[in-house]
């Protein structure tokens, strides 16, 4: 590969392609995916800013990681997020399957993503008489396709779910459902980044988008700072919402984030900022989070 990047005085690409479309193996040999270096290739000798971009994805379905997604149990959630982050599973490994057997078990899923490229071995043992693999993604490409799919998995489901109840008691001071109801989300959910705040940031924006009557501002300008979310009703006396959000780094240590939360909201003037636009009404909540829980905590003053 640095060969043909160094023909076409690419080699400064080498490990953007290596990142994002090395990690196949044919039978010891590790290979790249020639489709889509050669298309990343094409694009980077017609001009040096060229970004990489997931080629294979766009020339199939990726029906079989649908179908994955679709059928998760927790389990296989628990094992997709794993997957997402970097890390690796074991599963058994069977050479005989065919695509009808796809419907018939989840080890039969994760078999033909393997034999399909979405997942490569890492390693194999054999136990008793079955062979075991380690698996994990290959490459950046195809961790894209898992994203994708998921993200469009959890959009539709989003547009399913009955969020009425989170709603009322966001408008009417009640932390207690809210918690509850915003948990419920996450327990459903397929994340990746289940330490960052910007997974749930995004989170709470799809969540409150649907709130009949409510836009949903991210980062806006408020008091001395910019609160994290912002829900405006359509005229200045209805009740705006602020959402102040925080991860912690063990479960202990949610109260405390929650806490903090509430104080940076107080501290910065977030509900003086919406007071100031014409909002009489502002009730603020700072949320702490630790991977699929929440603590809620009501700013009142």
């Amino acid at each position: 590969m640095e060969t043909l990047l160094r023909y076409y005085g690419k080699e400064h690409h080498l490990e953007t392609v290596r990142t994002w479309y090395d990690g196949y193996l044919f039978g010891n040999q590790e290979v790249y995916n020639p489709w889509s270096v050669l298309s990343y290739l094409s694009e980077a000798l017609a001009g040096d800013e060229a970004l990489p971009r997931p080629y294979w994805a766009n020339t199939s379905s990726n029906s079989i990681v649908k179908t994955l997604v679709e059928k998760a149990d927790m389990s296989a959630k628990a094992e997709m997020e794993t997957l997402i982050a970097g890390g690796t599973i074991e599963k058994p490994i069977h050479e005989d399957i065919t695509y009808a057997d796809v419907e018939t078990g989840q080890d039969n899923l994760w078999n033909f993503l393997f034999f399909m490229g979405y997942l490569r071995k890492v390693s194999e043992r054999l136990d008793g008489t079955e062979i075991r693999m380690e698996l994990r993604i290959p490459n950046r490409e195809v961790q894209s396709i898992y994203s994708r799919t998921i993200v469009e998995w959890f959009g539709k489901k989003l547009a399913e779910t009955d969020l009425s109840q989170l709603y009322e008691a966001t408008l009417a001071g009640d932390a207690e459902t809210m918690e509850g109801e915003i948990s419920r989300v996450l327990l459903e959910s397929i994340s990746y980044m289940d330490s960052q705040e910007a997974f749930y940031h995004r989170l709470l924006s799809g969540l409150y988008r649907g709130m009949p009557g409510y836009l949903v501002k991210s980062n806006r300008e408020s008091g001395d700072g910019r609160p994290d979310l912002v829900l405006e009703g359509p005229r200045y006396r209805d009740r705006a919402v602020i959402l102040e959000l925080k991860t912690a780094k063990r479960v202990q240590e949610m109260e405390e984030s929650s806490e903090e939360a509430v104080r940076q909201i107080r501290e910065k003037k977030y509900r003086e900022g919406l007071h100031a636009e014409g909002y009489e009404d502002v009730i603020a909540y700072g949320i702490a989070f630790y991977r699929k829980d929440c603590v809620v905590k009501v700013y009142e003053s």
